[in-house]
């Protein structure tokens, strides 16, 4: 694309039109200031020019692939990083054209988005005024009374009530901060204090008055002159939002901040919200008024409320705006549908699909955690003269009984269908990337290297998340290069393997590992090498790639010489196994008789002999 387009013309030509009029001393003063003020912008920018001698990274050497690991092929892998924004990265003129604007554009919608914006927390707050969304407990009294107005068993006897109330504070806390015997030891004045913390982000649980979401019409019109003063001058609108009681659930990709600002002002929705939104001035007054639901990541029965709070809107007729979920639970770049969390699809209730893009503008504001800082994307959309958008409002998905019975079922066929519907790639990535990511920017390392695809690993070898992040740890203790890539020498060293008849095993697992042949691996090839060589398996898959590793030459087919190893080795004291017994069993093994023994003979033989078969291993 294009350093300057017609809309840089147009907008230039009015400045010095501008200029030219309105020329006097205080112009003249206003000029030198924002002269000053761009040549430190232009300094700034610096670290944002896209740099022409990159370094690559050569292989050292290549090798013609004959064959590969077998969990490969039932692990989905993707080329495309869903969490990397690199449209910040400008050319020299980008650079000239944006230290321009800073002083000239950006000034005029940075303000005129600060008065919108506490004008629509001026009418949030009308809109709540009176209501009870904040608590404010002076007493474990006032605790028994939220807990019974909230459906909780309140026992009637003072001192089973007490334990109670503690037991309810107890688990809604974040445990890290708040173990659960640290709060049950706590003064009632210590546990009233956190109780108003933990419980000030469970605000609804009746929707608003008519007249009062007719006073919060207002906020739908400032939420559209935020997007105005951010660049949005017109915004490409396909297909129509269906009506509340066809579709209650609206679910949406997650990019930025913007397509919360374009939901409030099509039909001002409840969104699922982080409870932090509720630390932010003005934006506070704004997600009360939505009535959002807001969640605690942090506490296990927060996000059960949440689940239940879907639940119960989705189903009532009493007058609950639509609500907006992002089931993917993060911020992507667009590009992909990642995995869902199936809170939104909980209910079993119809959801209508929606998919906000950003193509055909010079910057895509996604807020992802390899790309721009929050406050990058705000001055960066402030500073186009045009930023663009496309929102496609797509069909609405009934489900049929089999998936309103199994919500995770549910949650794959919608995804399934929004990535065919608006043309999209479909991943195996998710939040744990995210999480992944954080704990590579903690240690200093590449944060690509970070994004495996996490969810698809953790189902397929049955980890947890928290094993994951060990097996990165471990990773990096071994020491990669600058890209977060292991050699082979890296990897022996790391796994403290001296003997040369394991060395030998072990550098073979690489190679199979290693699937480009460029001699290194990453971090998600690193993770399945080590998950299959310790994760209990289906036994076809053991032997499948046991049959590889042992397979010198990689022909597909093991020799007596190779067929020895694997005998030797999944039976190292079994004095039966002498050069005589052992070609009698290959040739019983080797069914064709053409002096070498496929895949498929190898674990027939296995099956029928559970000594050897239960014996081998990676």
């Amino acid at each position: 694309m294009a350093s300057i387009e017609l809309q840089d013309i147009i907008f230039y030509i009015g400045l010095l039109y501008f200029y030219r009029a309105f020329w006097g001393s205080a112009l003249a003063v206003c000029f030198v200031v924002q002269v000053l003020l761009a040549s430190v912008t232009w300094l700034k920018l610096r670290v944002c020019v896209q740099k022409k001698n990159h370094t690559h990274r050569w292989p050292k050497y290549i090798r013609t692939r004959t064959r590969r690991l077998s969990v490969y092929d039932k692990l989905p892998s993707s080329n495309v990083n869903p969490f990397i924004n690199d449209t910040w990265k400008i050319n020299e003129i980008d650079r000239v054209r944006i230290a321009i604007n800073s002083v000239t554009l950006f000034p005029v919608r940075a303000l005129g988005c600060l008065v919108t914006f506490m004008l629509g927390g001026l009418v949030a707050l009308i809109a709540v005024n009176g209501l009870p969304f904040h608590v404010d407990f002076k007493s474990l009294q006032d605790l028994y009374t939220y807990m019974s107005d909230r459906g909780e068993e309140v026992p009637s006897n003072d001192e089973a009530k007490k334990k109670a109330a503690y037991a309810y504070i107890a688990a809604r806390v974040n445990r890290k901060k708040y173990p659960e015997d640290k709060v049950l030891a706590m003064s009632e004045d210590e546990v009233i204090a956190i109780a108003n913390k933990t419980l000030r982000h469970i605000c609804w649980y009746r929707p608003m008055e008519s007249w009062r979401r007719h006073i919060l019409i207002g906020l739908q019109f400032v939420a559209r002159s935020v997007l105005f003063f951010s660049g949005f001058i017109w915004i490409d609108v396909d297909g129509e939002l269906a009506p509340r009681e066809e579709a209650p659930i609206l679910i949406s990709n997650h990019v930025s901040m913007c397509e919360p600002a374009f939901m409030v002002s099509q039909c001002l929705p409840a969104p699922i919200a982080a409870a932090e939104h509720l630390k932010i001035p003005f934006l506070s007054q704004c997600v009360l008024a939505a009535q959002a639901v807001t969640v605690d990541r942090n506490s296990t029965v927060s996000r059960h409320e949440v689940r239940e709070q879907i639940k119960s809107r989705a189903e009532s007729k009493e007058g609950w705006p639509h609500i907006l979920i992002y089931p993917e639970a993060t911020c992507t770049n667009g590009k992909a549908v990642i995995t869902f969390k199936t809170g939104a699809f909980a209910p079993g209730r119809p959801v209508q699909l929606c998919h906000v893009s950003y193509k055909g503008g010079r910057f895509n504001p996604s807020w992802v955690s390899n790309g721009p800082s929050l406050w990058h994307i705000v001055f960066r959309l402030m500073c186009e003269p045009i930023n663009r958008m496309k929102v496609d409002f797509g069909p609405v998905y009934q489900p049929n009984q089999e998936e309103k019975d199994d919500e995770l079922l549910y949650s794959r066929r919608v995804r399934e269908n929004m990535a065919k519907w608006f043309g999209l790639l479909k991943t195996s990535h998710s939040y744990d990337d995210v999480r992944l990511q954080a704990l590579a920017s903690k240690m200093h390392a590449p944060l690509s290297n970070a994004v495996i695809g996490a969810d698809s690993i953790r189902r397929f070898f049955n980890m947890k998340l928290d094993d994951i992040q060990a097996y990165y740890k471990k990773f990096q203790e071994i020491g990669p290069n600058q890209d977060g890539l292991l050699s082979q020498d890296q990897f022996l060293r790391g796994l403290g393997i001296e003997d040369p008849e394991k060395s030998a095993e072990w550098t073979r697992v690489f190679e199979l590992l290693d699937e480009d042949g460029d001699g290194f691996i990453d971090f998600r090839v690193y993770l399945i090498g080590m998950a299959f060589a310790n994760t209990e398996l289906d036994n076809q898959d053991v032997l499948k790639a046991v049959h590889q590793i042992f397979d010198e030459d990689g022909d597909g087919y093991l020799t007596l010489q190779e067929f020895t190893s694997i005998l030797h080795n999944a039976c190292p004291s079994d004095e039966l196994y002498t050069p005589r017994s052992i070609k009698e069993i290959f040739e019983e093994v080797d069914l064709n008789k053409d002096g070498k023994i496929a895949i498929s003979e190898f674990t027939k033989y296995c099956a029928e002999n559970p000594k050897v078969g239960g014996s081998v291993s990676v």
